[in-house]
């Protein structure tokens, strides 16, 4: 089974159904919601991702989103090393390369985002949920 960590913008667009993204990552987030595909968000996305639907939603919903979204994926824990690598990571955006490294240790297949620019591409494949179909829907 192929495993996957999904970015902040993949689940904010199914939850508040950006267009025109929201189609293929629904699809892909069904896939994992069925468990054809082993999904993980990053811990660090939870928070962020609590700070950015309660402002588009409010507090209750945001939370039952994120209730929604944990019993879907599995969590791909930050410790030290993950922090340590980050640090020193040639990344723009710290939070990309903690996301990148947590991918790693979980080893799963590839990222799913539409931010591929954002990531160092040396060990880990980084699709868009549109690419990722492409290559293994069946």
């Amino acid at each position: 089974m192929k495993t996957v960590l999904c970015d902040i913008n993949f689940i904010l667009d199914i939850f508040l159904k950006r267009e025109p993204f929201y189609y293929s990552a629904a699809r892909l987030f069904k896939k994992i919601e069925d468990k054809k595909l082993k999904g993980y968000l990053c811990a660090l996305s939870f928070p962020t991702l609590f700070y950015l639907l309660s402002k588009e939603l409010n507090r209750t919903k945001a939370l039952k989103t994120l209730e929604k979204i944990r019993i879907v994926f599995s969590v791909a824990a930050v410790d030290e090393k993950v922090i340590d690598l980050s640090l020193t990571a040639d990344f723009k955006d710290f939070e990309d390369a903690v996301q990148y490294y947590s991918t790693i240790k979980v080893k799963a297949d590839c990222i799913i985002t539409r931010n591929k620019d954002d990531y160092v591409n040396d060990k880990i494949p980084v699709l868009t949920p549109e690419e990722f179909l492409a290559l293994f829907e069946n």
